[in-house]
């Protein structure tokens, strides 16, 4: 009961600032909105909670929603993202370094927390490594949290009023229609496999992953070619959101304006590096320049899909390099840990 009073709340102040930024017709209003009334009521003390199971859930939808940004036209195109995933490990490995670097000089991080705090992604695996490795787990997940939030709040911002981006033509019908509901049902099936699929196979961000894989193994092949409605995008937004603003919950930001600050400026660092790879390498690869800004950009997987879903920019090329680098991020950066951990520990402070 305490926890759906919570809930309750927490969507009640994020569905406010979701309706006032979607009158405003701001980009991405419902998630942004959200984000920013229950990131300001948290850090304010208000008792918020997005109930673990409804996030899920709505990830799940997201994770759909992402599928269907993929079409049979995606086979043609797979063969040139292979320049992307050069791109993509590339931009990774440089972009943890160098923040790496700033965490320890700049930050005067210990070397564990500033190089889990450094890779770009992977939050929950980041922090719960991390401190068990003996870094400073409220640092890490802080840095983390405000890296995805300061990235969501200024992305679509940049693409709407900085380059002019046009939202109009995204515009698709709020509810759906009658003629999808064959295909609507093709999509809850993907949904089900995937999520269910993608728990035995032990996915990284499995509810996201597997409905995901799953729909966009259904678009490739010709099975439907239907999107979900609208109404479900903005619950998606609405519930990840207010999710991201609860997690500031317990802090006060005179206690972590200094985080926020080093967060804002490795942030940066890193989307000037996808800026630079994107200036030079986006006509070879054939994707848009914006396109490869989002996919190189480190925020969180949900988080980003949902910008280049909400924007109508290269889906199923952002999708894709996301979920190809949280795997590698997850996957790899407490594996090297253990390998180059000598070596961390015996840098001086």
């Amino acid at each position: 009961m305490q926890d759906l009073k919570r809930t309750s709340l927490a969507l009640l102040v994020g569905g406010i600032g979701g309706a006032l930024f979607f009158i405003a017709d701001l980009p991405l209003a419902w998630m942004l909105g959200s984000m920013c009334f229950s990131t300001v009521a948290a850090l304010r003390g208000v008792n918020l909670a997005v109930n673990g199971t409804l996030r899920k859930i709505m990830t799940a939808i997201l994770g759909v929603m992402l599928g269907c940004g993929f079409s049979t036209d995606t086979w043609s195109a797979i063969s040139r993202w292979s320049g992307g995933l050069l791109l993509l490990f590339i931009s990774v490995a440089l972009s943890m370094w160098l923040v790496y670097l700033f965490y320890r000089k700049i930050g005067k991080f210990d070397p564990v927390t500033a190089y889990f705090s450094a890779a770009p992604g992977g939050l929950n695996v980041m922090y719960e490594v991390g401190e068990a490795k003996g870094g400073h787990g409220p640092t890490i997940a802080l840095i983390h949290a405000s890296r995805i939030l300061i990235l969501v709040m200024s992305v679509p911002m940049i693409f709407r009023y900085g380059v002019g981006f046009d939202m109009a033509a995204q515009t698709v019908s709020v509810f759906g229609s009658v003629q999808d509901l064959v295909g609507d049902g093709w999509l809850l099936l993907a949904a089900l496999i995937g999520y269910v699929g993608g728990y035995f196979c032990r996915l990284p961000a499995y509810h996201l992953m597997g409905p995901l894989l799953a729909t966009a193994a259904f678009q490739m092949a010709g099975i439907t070619d239907v999107s979900p409605p609208m109404i479900l995008v903005y619950a998606a937004q609405l519930v990840i959101g207010t999710a991201i603003g609860a997690r500031f919950l317990g802090t006060r930001f005179r206690d972590i304006r200094h985080l926020i600050g080093l967060s804002f400026a490795s942030t940066t660092l890193m989307v000037l590096i996808a800026a630079i790879f994107a200036f030079f390498f986006a006509e070879t690869i054939g994707v848009s320049v914006a396109g490869i800004i989002l996919a190189l950009s480190p925020g969180g997987l949900a988080e980003m899909s949902l910008v280049a879903l909400a924007l109508g920019i290269d889906v199923a090329f952002v999708s894709t390099m996301h979920v190809i680098r949280i795997s590698l991020i997850i996957a790899l950066v407490p594996m090297a840990f253990s390998a180059i951990e000598r070596m961390l520990t015996k840098q001086p402070k």
